[in-house]
């Protein structure tokens, strides 16, 4: 019996960067249990310590995420003492977010934590190879954020109605 030799064509880069998301965070997980964090809540925690204080709108810009879904894990940080809102004094109706002193204790364990990760994802990696693929991810970022845009609503009622909605925040 002879087998075929059409050799299996190589994952497409979109699959390839799915799975080593999924992989990454299942191993974030893994790690962050005892904190009782997900990669999503040290996400919003390590953007606020680079960042500074943010309003709503621009963490849940900035960590990729829509506002209701940034709103519950401010929320629910809040409540564990890890962050702490106030009103903007720049903004009557905006509240602007930063990290809390416990927040800050919290965040140097992490750093721990994702340096023995970052170690294990870059093992045998160069870093010219880093920059190449960190220039690529980049541009089919950018790329992504392209075709989205092509695929806002296209009625005005919607667009204002979107408009609206996050311009409340």
């Amino acid at each position: 019996m002879q087998q075929d030799a059409t050799p299996t064509p190589p994952l497409g880069l979109g699959y390839l960067i799915a799975a080593a998301r999924r992989r990454l965070k299942h191993v974030m997980w893994a790690r962050l249990q005892p904190l009782n964090l997900t990669p999503q809540h040290v996400w919003v925690l390590t953007l606020l310590q680079r960042q500074g204080p943010l309003s709503l709108h621009a963490l849940a810009q900035e960590a990729w995420m829509d506002d209701p879904t940034a709103s519950r894990v401010v929320k629910l940080l809040s409540g564990r003492g890890l962050l702490r809102t106030e009103a903007d004094p720049a903004h009557g109706r905006r509240i602007r977010i930063r990290l809390a002193p416990e927040g800050q204790r919290i965040l140097r364990q992490i750093e721990v934590l994702n340096g023995e990760i970052g170690e294990h994802l870059l093992a045998g990696v160069s870093p010219g190879d880093q920059a190449v693929v960190r220039e690529a991810l980049n541009k089919m970022i950018a790329n992504l954020e392209s075709l989205a845009a092509l695929q806002a609503p296209k009625s005005p009622r919607l667009a204002a109605r979107r408009r609206l909605q996050v311009g409340n925040l």
